[in-house]
């Protein structure tokens, strides 16, 4: 019985006679590949014919099968309700901070202004879904995505710039905790 020699290490010319007939073979146009060894993403994937696979949607039964009945029904978890979620989050959390803090007033207020540098940019993203229902599009998306980005990130300077007691730890928690709302919201469904 004949056993295996060990692979090559790097940098040896064990196999380079091997690599080399399969160049050779490659530049005479006869492929030595496999399937596993074909790119099927690329735009010139063809089949043994010549000419292009077509792409084959999924059918209803072909997705049931896959993903379930309950994934293809249209979730009751609207863009509203989860900004109510987390403003009933941000609210839990403030609540919870000036009771539990040591200081009342600055813990209280900073994990309220938190959750708020989360929920006034979600809500007004929200309210841009909502006026574009009829028009939906991903550039829209996108840009309502961006706007809201800059929105926090302008929402959190001025929290930072003007709130004169503003303790990190409740904003930047509750900030979290309502940032982490979309989760439970996906989870719900």
């Amino acid at each position: 019985m004949a056993t295996n020699p060990k692979p090559p290490r790097a940098g040896s010319n064990t196999g380079r006679a091997e690599r080399i007939s399969e160049r050779q073979a490659d530049e005479r146009g006869r492929d030595n590949r496999d399937d596993w060894d074909r790119d099927d993403w690329r735009d010139d994937a063809f089949d043994d014919d010549g000419a292009a696979t077509p792409i084959q949607p999924l059918s209803h039964d072909d997705a049931v099968s896959l993903f379930g009945e309950r994934a293809l029904r249209p979730s009751r978890m609207t863009p509203g309700k989860v900004v109510l979620a987390q403003v009933a989050v941000t609210l839990l959390s403030a609540i919870g901070w000036a009771v539990f803090g040591p200081e009342a007033g600055p813990y209280g207020w900073s994990a309220l202004f938190g959750g708020a540098v989360c929920c006034v940019p979600s809500a007004f993203f929200a309210f841009r879904l909502w006026l574009a229902r009829d028009r939906a599009s991903i550039g829209g998306l996108v840009v309502g995505e961006a706007i809201k980005v800059m929105a926090t990130v302008a929402l959190f300077v001025l929290v930072v710039v003007l709130y004169r007691d503003l303790r990190w730890v409740p904003m930047l928690v509750t900030f979290l905790l309502a940032l982490k709302t979309y989760w439970v919201a996906l989870a719900i469904r």
